[in-house]
């Protein structure tokens, strides 16, 4: 009897691919997956005729392969597939890897599998990310979900590797921040309870005749978003929204600094995400009052890109072991 699958024998690894659609081994862990769902379609066109009710022929068409990946962050890797590009500096053991807006996104193989008596693992080539969410929660954990695109997927490997598990430390609600206000000298907005990072790629699948499969996945507009969620004890922040006391015809564009590090000197064990989003204006704010409840206000932001400080992570993976 085949061995049931189940979460506690799965292995999500990855590995960057030098040429798009042609498959690599993934053997780099991303973090502490949570879940990984996958979603295979194939268009079905049905082809019937006059003189009949039936079908009389199903024609298979466009094979379409996205998955969403949901983990507790304790590295890096993932913001290279993100945002396109990243650049390393080592102190001690700790390594800062700086994170830019390229105008291609590196490709990568997905290894989904299970390990058991009788494997089953899924290969998907051609993989790149669509969008990312970077979410913390009130008492939380600093988690990101990444959506994206495979070009195809392969079940011919007949062994699953080990999974691989990192003791790296995640990071938590208590060791975060943000901060708002003009680019440098931005100010905590106070009690922060949520927050969340949008980031889309936009990527466009590219078709051709003579397969079912993508051929490229093309890049198309970056956008960068965020909200969050504050007590609100203060004038400050939705005065940032207005433009002043009063709503003005042209808000000044403003910066946001999100942090979350583990307090430990660089070289001696540090752990951080730090974004920088620049020139952001609010797009919706709410204030909402209810009889017994603290009040808690919400704001929504759009930013044009990316601070002079940038988007980095800190751990203690080497240059020659990130991707």
């Amino acid at each position: 009897m085949a061995t049931t699958n189940h979460s506690k024998v799965h292995t999500f690894l990855i590995g960057q691919e030098s040429v798009y659609g042609t498959p690599v081994t993934a053997d780099k862990d991303v973090g502490l997956v949570q879940n990984f769902t996958p979603s295979d379609k194939r268009t079905i066109e049905k082809n019937r005729a006059s003189g009949s009710r039936e079908i009389q022929e199903l024609t298979a068409g466009k094979a379409e392969f996205n998955w969403d990946l949901e983990l507790k962050l304790q590295n890096g890797r993932m913001f290279e597939y993100t945002f396109g590009s990243v650049a390393h500096a080592l102190t001690s053991n700790d390594t800062k890897h700086t994170f830019s807006v390229a105008s291609t996104l590196p490709a990568f193989t997905i290894e989904s599998s299970f390990n058991t008596a009788d494997d089953d693992v899924f290969i998907y080539q051609g993989s790149k990310v669509d969008t990312a969410v970077i979410n913390l929660d009130t008492n939380g954990i600093l988690k990101g979900t990444f959506s994206g695109i495979s070009q195809l997927p392969d079940t011919s490997t007949a062994a699953a590797s080990a999974a691989v598990i990192s003791a790296l430390k995640v990071l938590a609600y208590k060791h975060a921040t943000l901060s708002t206000g003009t680019a440098g000298a931005e100010s905590s907005v106070g009690k922060l309870q949520t927050f969340n990072l949008n980031i889309t790629n936009t990527l466009e699948p590219i078709d051709a005749a003579g397969t079912f499969v993508t051929q490229e996945l093309s890049e198309g507009d970056f956008e960068m978003a965020f909200d969050f969620t504050m007590i609100f004890d203060s004038l400050t922040e939705y005065n940032i929204a207005l433009g002043g006391t009063a709503p003005a015809l042209a808000p000044t564009e403003k910066s946001a600094l999100f942090n979350a590090n583990n307090g430990v000197t660089l070289g001696s064990g540090r752990r951080e995400f730090e974004i920088q989003l620049d020139g952001f204006l609010y797009e919706e704010v709410g204030v909402p009052t209810t009889v017994g409840e603290k009040v808690v206000a919400s704001f929504k932001g759009t930013a044009t890109g990316l601070g002079s400080n940038g988007c980095f992570y800190v751990d203690n993976v080497t240059e020659a072991a990130f991707s």
